[in-house]
């Protein structure tokens, strides 16, 4: 959960094929074939409404406040990502695209030499393996990457990596292989990191703010094609740039952390007025049907 990384929101199993997740605002998910595929297991059920009645102006007062907090903590995000944009934009117009755009092809050649176009595409599932969150910036890379072959890039952001990175996951659909693309929590359209499980290889991004601390078959540090001279006399810009974005990142992640201690105290009103035996039995009969399934 990302504004409690301590806080599980969602389990896959996939030998089969089943999920078990939080379906609750701000992740509401509707099944899409309740009762012949999917189920709702309502926890409601088992709340004595007395009780919460009795607190019912605490309660709304509380979670409005949280909205607020969350509120202004994404536009701290938003205002954190335009900075980042500009600290992107200048760095990239002091990149040298085509030596980028050969570390994409020597990728490519060793992982697919010899291996044919598909007539059948692989298939892509879009992730993230990292977040925003009341406890700062969190990852779990390591997980991902264990026993892989990893081709490790390098690269401050404007570099071009995730276009690297394109590159591989249209080569490997276009083999037939199906991958994992990871994308980053800031600007979820900007691809980080890539596993194709079938070749048992990770390619993966590293930076300031994430990277992956394993042994990497590959490692290229695309900084290096950089015109130092250029980024000089950006100096100024990019020193107040990384200044400004830590600052709002920062204060976004305060807010949230102040959002999370009044969930917290809103959860006071809610757990004496649970019935956890009844939840524990409820527990137990939809692990029953899983394992059945």
């Amino acid at each position: 959960c990302s504004s409690d990384s301590d806080s599980l929101d969602g389990v896959v199993i996939p030998a089969i094929k089943t999920a078990v997740m939080d379906g609750t605002a701000p992740h509401v998910i509707d099944p899409r074939a309740p009762g012949a595929v999917d189920e709702i297991i309502n926890l409601g059920d088992f709340w004595d409404e007395e009780k919460l009645k009795a607190h019912r102006e605490e309660i709304l007062s509380l979670n409005e406040e949280k909205k607020r907090l969350f509120s202004s903590a994404y536009r701290y995000i938003r205002a954190a990502f335009s900075v980042y944009g500009d600290t992107t934009d200048i760095i990239g117009r002091a990149m040298d695209r085509q030596k980028a755009a050969a570390v994409s092809a020597r990728i490519v050649d060793d992982l697919f030499k010899g291996s044919p176009f598909s007539k059948d595409a692989g298939r892509e599932t879009r992730l993230f393996a990292s977040a925003i969150t009341s406890q700062g910036l969190k990852n779990h890379l390591p997980t991902l990457f264990d026993d892989q072959k990893v081709y490790m890039l390098k690269g401050k952001q404007g570099t071009g990596t995730e276009k690297v990175l394109e590159r591989v996951k249209q080569a490997a659909l276009e083999r037939g292989y199906d991958v994992e693309a990871y994308y980053c929590g800031l600007n979820p359209h900007k691809l980080e990191h890539l596993a194709i499980p079938a070749l048992e290889t990770a390619v993966t991004t590293g930076n300031s703010y994430h990277g992956f601390s394993g042994d990497a078959y590959f490692c290229e540090d695309l900084d290096r094609f950089l015109d130092q001279e250029l980024l000089k006399s950006y100096k100024d810009d990019l020193d107040h740039n990384e200044a400004a974005f830590e600052s709002l990142l920062n204060r976004a992640v305060e807010l949230m952390g102040r959002a999370r201690e009044i969930h917290s105290t809103i959860e006071g009103y809610y757990v004496p007025s649970i019935d956890f035996e009844a939840v524990n039995r409820c527990r137990e009969a939809a692990l029953a049907k899983i394992l059945e399934a």
